[in-house]
């Protein structure tokens, strides 16, 4: 946790305005804007206070509307010129916004890039999203709205308790009594307010996330009978909400009467204690005028305030849980002086000793070895939880080992930079993913130069260039990962023709066939024979017929390797793997 993250909503403010320093000349703009257009309003009730007193009647004179013509001019040009200083402030402060808010999502974007996997594992997808989309919008709307509002409302106080000053020095203490009142008010409220438009945010967090998983997996939660329970999970969570978001409310929502009462209080005061200064002829009917005037509008602008502080702290409530992410520790940082292969790798990867564990203090692997030469395959198996996939992950280098070392080549794939290490591997996965894009697009993901030609050759090697030149647009058809065009196997053969076209050296297939027919899967098995040669893969397989043919198979328990051999060795040794095998085929 970093020390600009412990510092809490004000070390929030203090970062939001950091990054509106970004737009400065707009932010001196808005500045300079909102104060001419404060002094404008302040000064108008002056003029209006030497009218009213230029037309109280004087013995013997005759009343003309030429001696009061420039004073009204002057006046209605004081709120125009008012009006216009606004207009521009406001209209610099979406610019100020939105390049703020521009900025935090590329911040946003690039840290989703270096969190650890970890991280997003451990993390709703909806919540993540949530602080990219409603939370960012919250704040965004703050600094468009809210905070010039405030540093305006700020500046109308200040201004008119001076003019008060200079109006009336007797009539002005009522109001140096009410502002600290008013203030001890707001500070106790907004105090209990700061924590529940917190929990409100978390509770919009949790609740997309639900969402997203039930949209996502609607056909599921259907094809099991989930639905009932689906809307128990969401009425509580909805519940849970609907609470945070009412005590945020109620709390915040007192603010407004309490501050009403004391102006309307102080209000009544004035008009009292002013009437009488008038009678006894101390203060001029003028004078009264605008004292009153000023009462008035500075009642509005501590209301204004009281108000959009609440919505400030739903804004900084925001901006925590975005800067909170942004604070979340980055991936370890690769090596400053990284190693790198010469040119293309040859394949040898080496696990020497390695240890590895989730949760510190508990290891799922302990002391795994075995080295895989140049060109050979090799066959991951075990039952579920066994560490397969983790074995993988970890020569991806999407985790970092605990102890022990992996080799590339004999270079220490941890010294080597992740972009230099990944560069030389493929991976296809038993969960798809495409994205918005064509079908060529999606193809030719990892070489987004390839041609054409060299696009079809790879489908053709995947055996899906028979169902893509069925497609309305053949190679030019849009699909994306939620598509209903594709089927769920001829999503899968496209994300191996991607892997075909990537052409890495390291092959990592984790359950690459588990989504398609039988069929076809003999059709793909031909093909990634074909494809694997001269290529080291590392195959994760549940049906153990697709890697009788492996040069190496481990068989793992636990994090541990049981077994490591030929299918033949395995079968003769009439160990885990055999049981397994003919459990499989019995």
């Amino acid at each position: 946790m970093t020390k600009e993250k412990k510092k809490g909503s004000r070390g929030s403010f203090m970062r939001l305005m950091r990054y509106m320093a970004g737009s400065r000349k707009l932010v001196v703009l808005v500045v300079c804007m909102l104060i001419l257009s404060t002094v404008f309003d302040i000064f108008a009730p002056k003029v209006i206070e030497n009218i009213t007193d230029s037309l109280a009647p004087l013995e013997g004179t005759v009343f003309s509307l030429y001696e009061i013509l420039p004073r009204l001019c002057v006046l209605v040009g004081l709120y125009i010129l008012s009006g216009i200083c606004l207009y521009f402030s406001r209209r610099s402060l979406v610019k100020i916004a939105e390049n703020t808010a521009y900025s935090l999502r590329q911040k946003l974007q690039k840290k989703l890039q270096v969190l650890p996997l970890s991280f997003l594992d451990s993390q709703k997808r909806g919540d993540v999203l949530a602080r990219l989309t409603s939370d960012m919008v919250t704040l965004t709307n703050v600094i468009q709205t809210n905070l010039s509002t405030l540093f305006t409302k700020i500046l109308t106080i200040v201004g008119i308790l001076v003019m008060m000053l200079l109006t009336n020095v007797w009539l002005s203490l009522i109001f140096f009594i009410m502002i600290p009142l008013s203030y001890f008010a707001i500070r106790i409220i907004t105090g209990a307010t700061r924590k529940l438009f917190k929990s409100q945010q978390e509770a919009v967090g949790e609740l997309n996330g639900h969402i997203e998983e039930m949209i996502s997996g609607h056909d599921v939660m259907r094809a099991f009978n989930y639905e009932e329970t689906a809307y128990d999970t969401m009425a509580t969570i909805n519940k849970k909400f609907f609470r945070t978001y009412l005590s945020s409310r109620t709390w915040s929502g007192m603010i407004t009467p309490v501050t009403t009462l004391l102006n309307n209080l102080v209000y009544i005061a004035v008009c009292v204690l002013g009437g009488l200064l008038s009678i006894k002829g101390v203060v001029t009917l003028g004078t009264l005028t605008a004292f009153l005037i000023y009462a008035y509008n500075i009642s509005s602008p501590i209301n204004t305030f009281s108000t959009m502080l609440n919505q400030v702290q739903a804004g900084l409530a925001a901006a925590d849980r975005i800067f909170d992410l942004i604070d979340e520790e980055n991936e370890s940082a690769d090596d400053e002086e990284p190693l790198a292969l010469p040119g293309t790798a040859d394949g040898e990867v080496g696990f020497e000793h390695v240890s590895f564990g989730y949760v510190p203090g508990r290891l799922l692997m302990k002391d795994v070895s075995f080295k895989a030469e140049p060109g050979q395959v090799f066959a991951i198996v075990g039952p579920s939880g066994a560490g397969k996939t983790t074995l993988v992950n970890l020569l991806m280098r999407f985790y970092e080992i605990n102890g022990g070392s992996i080799t590339l080549d004999g270079l220490d794939t941890a010294r080597m930079t992740r972009a230099g290490l990944r560069s030389h591997m493929g991976m296809v996965l038993q969960d798809t993913w495409l994205f918005s894009g064509t079908v060529h697009e999606n193809i030719a993901y990892g070489r987004p130069d390839a041609t054409r030609e060299e696009v079809i050759e790879a489908a053709k090697k995947a055996q899906c260039h028979s169902f893509i030149q069925k497609l309305p647009q053949g190679y030019d058809t849009e699909i994306n990962d939620e598509t209903g065009a594709l089927s769920v196997g001829e999503k899968q053969l496209l994300s191996i023709a991607r892997v075909v076209l990537a052409d890495p050296e390291i092959l990592i297939l984790d359950e690459a066939t588990s989504n398609i027919d039988t069929r076809t899967e003999v059709m793909i098995t031909a093909a990634m024979n074909e494809m694997m040669k001269g290529h080291t893969t590392f195959m994760i397989a549940h049906r153990l017929f697709t890697i009788k043919n492996a040069d190496c198979i481990i068989f793992m328990v636990d994090g541990d390797i049981k077994e490591v051999g030929t299918h033949e060795q395995l079968m003769a040794r009439k160990g885990y793997y055999a049981e397994l095998y003919n459990s499989s085929y019995a």
